[in-house]
Parts: C-alpha cells; structure tokens; sequence
C-alpha cells in the first residue's frame, strides 16, 4: 500500500512539476517576472527566495503552480509583466507547459523502449494459446507449434497465416505444423465467428521480448507520442459525434488505474504515465477558458483585431470557465467512486 502510495504521488509530481517547470522556464526566458514557484498546493511548509521568485513547498504534494506577474485581475499594467510582453513571448509561456508534457511522454516512452517488453510476436505464425473448446484443440495443436503452411501454401507471418484462414474456401483445412523439430500435417475446421465477422480456430500469437537501442528507442517514442495524441483526438470526435460513448476517469480513477499499472512493473507503468501526461498536455491546449488553451484563443484574437480584448470580460469568462471545470471534475470524481464502491 504504502509503496503504491508512494509511485502514485511520484506519476502526479511527473505530471504537474514539469508543466509548471514549462511556464516558469519559458516566463524567465522571455524576462518575465514570476513571484512564485511552487511543489505543492496549500499552506507553505518551507521556502527560500532568490532574486524576485520565492521557492516553496506547500502541504499538499499533489500539485504545484507558478504565479506569473501580470496574470493577476488588475495586474495588466505591471512592469516586467506578463501582458507588457510581446504577443510572441505570451504565446510561447502559455503553451511551454504542454510542451513539457510532451517532452516528458517523449522521454518516458523512450525508456520504455529501451528497458524492453514483451510484445507479441507477429512475424512468426507461433501458437501461444489455444483457446479452450476450439477447433484448434479438438485438432491437437499446442502451445509453441509454428505454423509452416495451410493448404499446401507457406506462411511467413501471424498476419499472413490469419489471412489464410480468413479467406480459405476450404471447409477444413489442412495444416502443415512444426513442434519441436517435428514436422508433421493436421486437419482444422474452422468456426465463423459472427461477431467479428471471420472464420477462426481458436489460437492466439506468442509473445517476444523486445528492446532497442537508444536512438531507435528516442525515435519510437517521438513516434509514439503523436501516435497516442492522433488517438485521443479520434476518440475525441467520436464522443462528441455520439459514436464512441464518454469516458473519462478524474483524480480518484487515476488513482486506481495507476495502482494497477504499478503491480504489472515499471514498462506499463512508464507508459500509463506518458499517457496520462499526453492527455495532461493536449487538454490543456484544449480552447477552453481558465486552460492555456483557452488564454491561447483570446492571445489569437487579439493578433487578428491588433488589440487586446477588454480585461474585465476576458477574466469574467476565464472565471465562469474554471468554475464549469471544478464542476465537472467533482461530478467525475463522483462518478469514480460510485464506480470504485461497486467494484469492491
């Protein structure tokens, strides 16, 4: 409990630290002054200040912020502040924390990569389990059998040898199998399954353990990343079109899912991490108000009309935009532990 408790606090500090660590970073960078930094939210348990930023960290661990001058209510004309700035500058501290989200889905994925995983094995046509009460084990084929040819013609991969089957005419058909260094013929009829709509004989592929070098591994996990984000925006469209149902977990779902990922070792927890952090990253470029997306959408404007809209309804959206956000995560929350209290 305790050592799950522990990696659950390290995956939100992995989260949030390196997103405020973006804003700060790019806000220095553009000469911006900032107040604060933040590990931590809530009262203030120790600090120290150099220059005109106090460090600190705060009681609650789950978190962290940096208070930026200038994006305070009535702070708009403070020197060194964050609208004095130049609409380049703005653009960049704003999207530098879902920059640093990325970078760190880059990093974690690459690991992955690099420390290996078990993967399944599609460039052999190996059986690694053969389903109970299938044609497959009324035909006696086992675990490790390497499937070499079906009717008379080679297979070179699972792919390949699941094709076959698919589109065989034949109503049984004739295996040839290697087990071991015995090579001998087996005969398989295959069952239609109507749900997926194909004609199957109950076996499933081996798994292979893989790792790659650290410059395929880096390349993997930049491919890896975008890959994820095309998914999140697909799964996206097809909730807000009605086809895919909604889904989403808050804090207390999170919680769970990473518990889980911890008990299955560090790959999959490296990678649930790099995924949350991706979803961290592209909702908060999400053109919603109280998000950096949303801050993002008013800076466009306002390059567009050459003029800032007028502050005060800009923050009164910002303001109406945050509190329709802490309701829908408290309704998330809530939902996750209905969900939580009926699985126990």
């Amino acid at each position: 409990m305790i050592v799950t408790a522990v990696f659950v606090l390290g995956v939100f500090l992995l989260l949030i630290i390196p997103h405020e660590l973006g804003h700060f970073w790019a806000a220095k960078k553009c000469g911006i002054r900032v107040h604060r930094f933040s590990l931590g939210l809530g009262p203030k348990l120790w600090g120290f200040k150099k220059g005109e930023t106090e460090y600190s960290i705060s009681v609650f661990p789950l978190g962290g912020y940096v208070k930026i001058a200038g994006m305070e209510p009535g702070e708009r004309d403070l020197e060194n502040g964050f609208y004095r700035k130049p609409l380049r500058d703005r653009i960049l501290v704003l999207s530098a924390g879902s920059a640093m989200n990325y970078l760190v889905a880059i990093i974690l994925f690459s690991l992955v990569f690099m420390m290996g995983f078990q993967t399944l094995n599609l460039k052999e046509a190996i059986i690694g389990e053969v389903k109970k009460d299938s044609a497959a084990a009324s035909a006696s084929l086992l675990p490790g059998d390497k499937i070499l040819k079906i009717n008379g013609q080679e297979v070179k991969g699972w792919e390949e040898m699941a094709l076959a089957i698919k589109d065989s005419q034949e109503i049984v058909l004739k295996l040839e199998v290697q087990r071991e260094k015995k090579v001998f013929f087996i005969q398989v009829k295959p069952i239609f399954d109507p749900q997926l709509k194909r004609k199957m004989i109950g076996i499933s592929p081996s798994q292979v353990f893989v790792r790659y070098s650290p410059l395929i591994a880096l390349a993997k996990g930049v491919e890896r990343t975008f890959f994820i984000t095309k998914l999140i925006l697909t799964a996206l469209g097809g909730m807000i079109m009605g086809k895919v149902p909604a889904q989403f977990a808050g804090p207390v779902g999170i919680v769970g899912i990473i518990g889980q990922s911890v008990k299955m070792g560090l790959s999959p927890l490296f990678s649930l991490a790099a995924l949350l952090s991706i979803n961290l990253g592209l909702f908060n470029l999400f053109p919603i108000p109280a998000l950096d997306g949303g801050r993002l959408l008013f800076l466009a404007v306002e390059g567009i009309r050459g003029k800032a809209l007028d502050s005060k309804k800009e923050e009164l959206i910002h303001y109406i935009g945050f509190v329709i956000l802490i309701a829908l995560i408290l309704l998330i929350t809530y939902q996750d532990i209905l969900r939580w209290i009926g699985a126990r």
